[in-house]
């Protein structure tokens, strides 16, 4: 059995692709009625099927899709859990929808159907005779459609405003590959078959409807509904007139449906989807743009309510002009209308459909342009070359995304943020040098975030792979940035003509990858192996290094290596101060090769590789040189406030004011200087130095170093600062605050990230040292002693247990204490031995989301153990973790570190959720807690705490408001046997150390 399944595994490959290409023929005839108060369709369905395959089917495997909102269990809702929507979970029966009354009928006659087994959305009708290759059959069912909530997904309803998509049974595609059956899911999308659909609609009179197809001339309700459609166009052109610069108040509320209906025939061919989408307060815009290539008129309408009607009042330019633009780059559009509605949907900003594409709410006019482009390039990008959006979305999302790029790009005659101002303050553009930003250079950054955080991704994944990250950064945003390149590099003459080639070879068809490379290789006359193999099947980096550039006898020669792991060519340019007076392409090369370019020029000062940012090199740090005189590889310096946008050809250096507090420097200000940059470069660095002001003059402050290189991460930090701790050999404490000084170098390891898996985890090592503390032994001061620690830890974190709204966390560590101690307070000078400790520690905590309002349940378990080398140890653990007294190798910020009785003692960080009660052990302790998250800032909690020593039952209250957390006891028996006040063992926390945003970025990634 292994050897045939081994053989077939290495036999059906070669088959499918030795097949020539098929394409089955799928024909539609749906007849549907609307009930807008039950939000319900009744409908009934006939599809001829015609088998261009080469195989004889015995069965037709068919999408039953509204099913995928017919309960929390679907792929789709278990998709959505897994980003963080719980929407379907807590679904009541009205909210949710589905597909009833399926019996399929083959050329009239009963047969035999089932639902797939683990998707309800998915059925298989078996044939009672194999259709054979050039036949058709005939499949007849009624169904009625519940529509769900349009907060859910595509298929849906606001109220009366209805969007009706993925709504009606059909087969699967059957290709070279077989049968593509496939759930509904929210992050990739379709693939059906292209074919001819009628479609007849019955709804209330006074609905509105955008939909796929053509209303053919000679129906009665068809002839109607066109002068109904030109008087809105008139009224609402008159409308705008009328309320030009005037601010009013729109009514947004649904009419009351007429008690008369009325029956629309929608007629097209060549498309492989049917959607519709119907509202009763629908403001119409119609208008028509000529075709550059064959001159013919396209009709665009575009269908409004009241909600946003003023930006829309320029949508019909918006669609114009993109459809303009789109059928000059790839192919005149096909079809004769294209139309966009407002949809006022919940679940997306935007969806593409043949012909018609849903927009929801937008920020402003260029968002609104945005979205419109995108959903009307989609008509190329699957609605005309029909790729498998679900296994390769890049060829749809991504090449679409290019286009839109380039279409904004030229829509607005400019390459800045100007356009943007509407969102982005122009003090800001100007405060960060973004005056000569390039709009495309989104798609670039949107890419190298991800990337530099090493949680990025092959753009060749299948559509549930992606992270819903990289879904965004990868799929739409760095194939932008790679056909960018592409275009780049082919030229715009020979890059259009290749799209175009792609779109006369593939329109109406199922193209897969290697037939888009075959068809622009075909037309380019290049091998572009490396491109498709290496850009789009691959994550790695691309990284260009100038080794040398030199003048020579009127040229300039530049010497490069390919540094990175990315098969590329790669340009360079020549400048004279500013001037462009030269560049050439240096050829393909691969990782590790080195090539040398002459470029013929008079005079030059320098040399970069690719400035104009196309090709996504990884690190521009090494793409500058001068080509004559000492430090030839020394760029510019750029000095900033703040940060700015990463800049390869400058050696840049931030600084930004700095001020802090606490109770032994008093007030301090000081400087930061740092080199972190948007997006956060591999190797950063910042210096803090701070000047306190209380009594006298301390410095103090903070320097780390930090490198990252994908999923590893290593840090060094050193940080000064005053501190007042008592020592345990001295018979008073020391009043003064000395100086003491922290290092630490941790390495770190990240695991289980990107895949789709519920589980991500993290291995981390750390050392530190901790020194410069004072033994007062009245006026004589001791030598200083050290502290030192070694730490191994692990945390893993589980954000989507098939447990819905269930998160846990799981934590263990080991630390090594070494501290210098004296040997006794009358040696004099000061004797010192090591006193050596291990602390083992782990942690639990599962919380559970009771319901939609976000309400929970937490558990937290934490425990520790000292094992203990000497005879005496000077590790004492605290049950509420770390606070004032009990830091000794300063791993929190605190604002105070000694044993006053100041408010300040009560700073403790919690960790683990600790029980907020303080036992001192120095042998164990456990605790346990339960959290009750009802309100928004204010939850309840009980705990345990047990040491070896005593235990105690703890209840109270948590205030969180930002940073600050405020833990209240209100019972536990320290508090009733010792008649203390519960207010003197409130603690709170400040987690300051979490507030960097490069920090933010990192842990959250």
């Amino acid at each position: 059995m292994n050897k045939v399944f081994a053989f077939a595994t290495l036999i059906l490959p070669l088959y499918t692709f030795s097949q020539d290409y098929f394409q089955q023929q799928v024909d539609h005839v749906i007849s549907v009625q609307l009930n807008d108060q039950e939000h319900v369709l009744d409908a009934e369905i006939t599809t001829k099927y015609l088998n261009n395959s080469p195989d004889a089917l015995e069965e037709i495997w068919m999408h039953l899709w509204p099913n995928a909102y017919s309960s929390g269990r679907t792929a789709l809702a278990k998709q959505q859990y897994r980003s963080g929507d719980l929407f379907m979970y807590y679904a009541i029966a009205k909210d949710l929808g589905g597909i009833d009354d399926i019996a399929f009928k083959v050329n009239g006659e009963e047969t035999q159907w089932e639902f797939e087994s683990e998707n309800p959305d998915i059925a298989v009708i078996h044939l009672a005779t194999p259709l054979q290759p050039g036949d058709s059959l005939e499949i007849y069912t009624p169904f009625q459609v519940r529509i769900p909530s349009g907060k859910i997904s595509r298929l849906g309803h606001i109220g009366q405003s209805y969007q009706i998509t993925q709504w009606y049974p059909k087969p699967a595609v059957y290709d070279r590959e077989g049968w593509h059956a496939m759930p509904y899911l929210d992050q990739g999308e379709f693939y059906s078959e292209f074919g001819t659909f009628d479609v007849y609609i019955t709804l209330p009179k006074n609905y509105t409807v955008g939909a796929t197809g053509d209303m053919p001339e000679g129906d009665v309700d068809n002839d109607a509904e066109s002068k109904r459609l030109e008087l809105l166009d008139k009224n609402t052109r008159e409308y705008f007139s009328h309320i030009d610069g005037i601010n009013i108040d729109t009514d947004n509320s649904f009419p009351k449906s007429d008690e008369i209906l009325k029956t629309l025939h929608f007629h097209q061919e060549n498309v492989h989807d049917f959607a519709w989408f119907a509202d009763k307060r629908y403001k119409v815009l119609r208008d028509s743009v000529k075709l550059p290539h064959s001159g013919r008129f396209v009709t665009t309408w575009a269908m409004f309510t009241p909600n946003q009607e003023k930006l829309w009042e320029k949508a019909s330019d918006y669609l114009n002009q993109s459809t303009y633009y789109y059928s000059l780059w790839n192919g005149d559009y096909p079809y004769n209308h294209v139309t966009a509605v407002d949809g006022t949907i919940s679940a997306g900003g935007g969806m593409e459909y043949p012909n018609v594409t849903v927009i929801g709410e937008s920020e402003g006019d260029f968002w609104l342009n945005v979205v419109i482009a995108h959903e009307v390039g989609h008509n190329w990008f699957y609605g005309i070359l029909g790729s498998n959006e679900r296994e390769n979305a890049w060829m749809d999302e991504g090449i679409n995304s290019f286009n839109e790029t380039r279409y904004l790009m030229e829509y607005y005659e400019g390459k800045d943020l100007g356009f943007l101002s509407e969102n982005v303050n122009p003090k800001l553009i100007e405060t960060f040098d973004l005056e000569n930003f390039e709009y495309r250079w989104i798609d670039e950054l949107s890419y190298l975030f991800p990337a530099r955080l090493g949680v990025d991704q092959p753009l060749q994944c299948h559509s549930d792979d992606f992270s819903s990250l990289n879904y965004g950064a990868m799929v739409y945003k760095k194939t932008a940035a790679v056909f960018g390149f592409m275009r780049q590099y082919l030229g715009d003459e020979k890059f259009d003509k290749a799209m175009k080639t792609y779109f006369e070879d593939w329109k109406f068809k199922h193209p897969t990858p290697s037939d888009l490379q075959d068809s622009m290789e075909k037309s380019t006359g290049e091998d572009l192996s490396w491109f498709f193999e290496g850009w789009i099947k691959t994550d790695e980096k691309n990284n260009w290094k100038v080794c040398e550039a030199k003048e020579v006898d009127g040229s300039v020669e530049v010497s490069l290596r390919n540094i990175g792991n990315q098969t590329s060519p790669v340009e360079v340019v020549v400048y004279n101060g500013d001037e462009v007076v030269g560049s050439t392409w240096a050829e393909v090369s691969s990782p590790r090769k080195k090539t040398k370019v002459t470029i013929p020029v008079s005079e030059s000062t320098h040399v970069i590789i690719d400035p104009n940012r196309f090709d996504l090199d990884y690190d521009r740090k090494n793409n500058y040189s001068k080509t004559s005189g000492i430090l030839k590889k020394f760029e510019p310096i750029q000095v900033k406030i703040m940060t700015r946008l990463d800049d390869g050809n400058k050696s840049q250096l931030f600084w930004l004011p700095t001020s802090a507090w606490n109770v032994h420097s008093g007030a301090m200000v000081g400087v930061a200087v740092h080199n972190t940059t948007i997006p956060m470069r591999n190797l950063e660095w910042y210096v803090n130095p701070m000047m306190g002001f209380k009594e006298n003059l301390s410095l103090n402050g903070t320097a780390a170093i930090t490198y990252s290189e994908g999923k590893w991460s290593a840090m060094t930090r050193a940080s000064r600062f005053m501190s007042i701790e008592n020592n345990e050999n001295s018979w008073e404490p020391i009043f003064s605050p000395k100086p003491t000084h922290r290092l630490s170098f941790e390495l770190n390891k990240k695991f289980n990230k990107v895949v789709n898996s519920p589980w991500s985890s993290k291995l981390g090592y750390e050392y530190v040292r901790r020194f410069g503390f004072s033994d007062d032994f009245g006026k004589r001061v001791s030598e200083n002693p050290h502290r030192e620690s070694h730490q191994l830890r692990f945390e893993a974190i589980n954000s989507s247990s098939k447990i819905v709204g269930l998160k846990q966390n799981l934590g263990a560590e080991l630390r090594y204490f070494n501290f210098q101690q004296m040997s006794g307070i009358f040696i004099s000078p000061p004797q010192y031995y090591d006193n050596k400790n291990v602390v083992a520690m782990g942690n639990y905590s599962l919380s559970h989301r009771l319901n939609e309002k976000g309400d929970r349940i937490k558990l937290s378990l934490l425990g520790a153990y000292v094992f203990n080398f000497d005879e005496y140890s000077h590790i004492r653990l605290s049950s509420n973790g770390f606070n004032a007294s009990n830091d000794p190798m300063a791993d929190i910020l605190l604002l105070g570190r000694d044993d006053s009785h100041s408010f300040l003692r009560a700073q403790a960080p919690n960790l683990y959720g600790a029980v907020p009660i303080s036992y001192s052990t120095d042998k164990w302790f456990a605790n346990a807690r339960v959290d009750l998250d009802f309100k928004k800032n204010l939850d309840w909690f009980i705990g345990y705490v047990a040491t070896d020593l005593e235990t105690d039952l703890v209840a109270g209250l948590t205030y969180s408001i930002g940073f600050i957390k405020i833990q209240m006891p209100l019972y536990s028996d320290e508090i009733i046997i010792n008649d203390y006040n519960p207010v003197d063992l409130w603690t709170f926390s400040l987690n300051l150390m979490d507030l960097h945003p490069s920090k933010i970025i990192r842990k959250s990634l």
